[in-house]
C-alpha cells in the first residue's frame, strides 16, 4: 500500500541557502524491507555511481540497491544475508585488499560482527565470515587502527567499546582487543584522528550515562589511553559525529540528545581538549541519526538530522564558521526516519540525501527515499514568471494568473514547513495567517513549477 509522502521544499527567509528537494521512493512496502534502520552507499559494482545498502532488522535481513543507470534509478533488493538477527550497522570497506569494496554487518539478536567479500568486484557477495560474537553490537567501523595498511573493525555495544585487528590484510581477524569497558550502552561510535597525531582515535556516545568521550591512540598501534570525557550532561546522547565545523584544520564533535537539542564541541587546540556545548538547534523532538555533508556546495560540512518522533528530516546550514541556521524541513509526516546519510546517486556532485522510513511499527510496510539536491530554490527574483500571483503584500486572498491549468498550490512558512494546500485552482487565502513572510508553490498540469515569496501584511 502506497503512503502519502510529504515533501518541502527547503524555503527560508534568511542568509543562508535555500535549497529544492525532489524525493524518490527507492522501495515501499517490500517484506524484503522491513525496518530499515541502517544505511551505507558505496559504488559495489564498480561501475563509477553509488549504490545504496540497507538493514532489514525486523526481517533479518542485509541487502543492496543497484544503481541501474547512474541517475538514481535503482533496483529492487538484492539479498546478501538472511542469516543475521537484527542486523543493525554496516560498514562499506576493502576488507581484504582485493581493490573492491566489501560489506561488513553486525547483528544485535545474534550477537555477530561479520563481512561478506564482493567476490568478483560486481556486487556478488560470498557466505559470512564471522569475525567475533559480540553481546549487544549495536554500531561498527572499518578504519586502520594499527598502521599496517589495511582496514580493521572497531565495534561498541553493551559494556564496552573493541577491536579486531586484521591479521593478514586478507581479512582474517584477530582476537577483540578491549578500548573500555565502562560502559552501559554504546550508541554511537567514529574513528579519526582526534588529536593530530596521525593515528586513529575512537569517539563514542553512551546513551544511559549521559556521556560523549573519546579514547586516544597511545603509540598507533591501538594502545587506548583512558576516557576523556567530552560532556557529562549529554541527556541520552544517540550519535555523534566527527567533521570540521569551523574549517580550522581539526575535527570538532556533533552530538545529538533526548533533550531536544543538537550541539557542537569545538577541537579548541587541534590535540582534543572540547569546548562546553554550543547549541545548534533545540526544542526538537528526538534527534535519532545525524549526518554531516556539504548539501550546499560552499565547502563547509552541514549537519543532517532524523527527528524519530515528529517524523521529520532536516539539515542545518553551517556558514563556515560554526554558525547554523534554525532547522529547515525537507521531509515531515506522521512516520519514523531513522537512518540518514548524504551521498551523490545521480552523478551531478550535489550531495543528496537517503533515508530508511519506519512506516509502521508491526507490519512490513517501511520505505526508503532518497531527495535528489536539486540546488538552489527557484523564487520569484531570479525565475521566468510563468505565473504571476497578486496582490502582493496581501492581508487576505492572493490571486494566480496562469497560462496553463494548475493541479495545485501550498503554502510554507518562512522554515520550509507546509502549511496547507489551496482547494482552489487560481486563489489561495492566507488571510488567517500571521504577519510576515510566506511561500507559495505553484504547479501546472505540464509540471511547471514556481515558489513566489509572499508577504502577509
Amino acid at each position: 500500500m502506497k503512503k502519502i509522502l510529504f515533501l518541502l521544499s527547503l524555503i527560508s527567509f534568511n542568509t543562508y541557502a535555500q535549497i529544492d528537494f525532489e524525493a524518490h521512493i527507492i522501495v515501499d512496502s517490500n517484506p524484503v524491507v522491513d525496518g530499515p534502520f541502517a544505511l551505507a552507499s558505496g559504488d559495489i559494482d564498480g561501475d563509477g555511481d553509488k549504490d545504496l545498502f540497507a538493514t532489514s532488522t525486523k526481517g533479518d535481513k542485509v541487502v543492496w540497491f543497484k544503481n541501474v543507470d547512474g541517475q538514481g534509478n535503482f533496483s529492487e533488493p538484492i539479498v546478501i544475508t538472511s542469516t543475521m538477527d537484527y542486523p543493525m550497522d554496516l560498514a562499506i570497506a576493502d576488507i581484504d585488499n582485493d581493490g573492491d569494496l566489501d560489506l561488513v554487518a553486525i547483528s544485535n539478536g545474534d550477537h555477530k560482527i561479520a563481512w561478506f567479500e564482493n567476490t568478483d568486484g560486481l556486487g556478488n557477495f560470498g557466505p559470512l565470515t564471522l569475525v567475533a560474537t559480540f553481546t549487544y553490537v549495536q554500531t561498527i567501523e572499518a578504519k586502520d587502527i594499527d598502521a599496517d595498511g589495511d582496514l580493521d573493525l572497531i565495534a561498541g555495544g553493551n559494556d564496552k567499546i573493541s577491536w579486531f585487528e586484521n591479521l593478514n590484510g586478507l581479512g582474517t581477524f584477530g582476537p577483540e582487543k578491549i578500548i573500555n569497558t565502562d560502559i552501559l550502552s554504546t550508541e554511537s561510535v567514529e574513528v579519526d584522528d582526534i588529536d593530530g597525531d596521525g593515528d586513529m582515535d575512537v569517539i563514542m556516545a553512551d546513551w544511559p550515562r549521559d556521556i560523549v568521550a573519546w579514547y586516544e591512540n597511545l603509540d598507533g598501534l591501538g594502545n587506548f589511553g583512558p576516557e576523556q570525557i567530552i560532556s557529562l550532561a549529554a541527556d541520552n546522547p544517540n550519535t555523534v559525529v566527527l567533521t570540521d565545523i569551523d574549517n580550522d584544520g581539526d575535527l570538532d564533535v556533533v552530538s545529538t540528545n533526548e533533550g531536544g537539542q543538537i550541539a557542537w564541541f569545538k577541537n579548541t587546540d587541534g590535540l582534543g581538549n572540547f569546548s562546553t556545548p554550543i547549541i545548534i538547534a533545540e526544542n526538537i523532538e528526538l534527534a535519532y541519526k545525524m549526518h554531516a555533508a556539504d548539501l550546499d556546495g560552499d565547502r563547509d560540512k552541514d549537519i543532517l538530522a532524523s527527528l524519530y518522533f515528529d517524523g521529520d528530516l532536516i539539515w542545518l546550514e553551517n556558514d563556515g564558521s560554526g554558525n547554523f541556521s534554525e532547522p529547515q524541513f525537507f521531509y515531515s509526516d506522521e512516520f519514523s526516519p531513522i537512518a540518514i546519510i548524504a551521498d551523490d546517486f545521480n552523478g551531478d556532485n550535489k550531495m543528496d540525501i537517503a533515508t530508511g522510513i519506519y512506516l509502521n511499527i508491526v507490519f512490513e510496510d517501511d520505505q526508503i527515499i532518497w531527495f535528489e539536491n536539486k540546488g538552489p530554490l527557484s523564487i520569484e527574483e531570479n525565475t521566468t514568471n510563468y505565473f504571476s500571483i497578486y496582490p502582493n503584500p496581501t492581508n487576505g486572498v492572493l490571486n494566480i494568473k496562469s497560462a496553463t491549468p494548475l493541479s495545485e498550490i501550498t503554502v510554507y512558512n518562512n522554515h520550509g514547513q507546509l502549511l496547507f494546500a489551496s482547494e482552489k485552482n487560481n486563489q489561495v487565502d492566507i488571510s488567517t495567517l500571521s504577519q510576515g513572510i510566506y511561500f507559495v508553490k505553484i504547479k501546472d498540469e505540464n509540471g511547471q513549477t514556481e515558489t513566489k515569496k509572499v508577504i502577509k501584511n
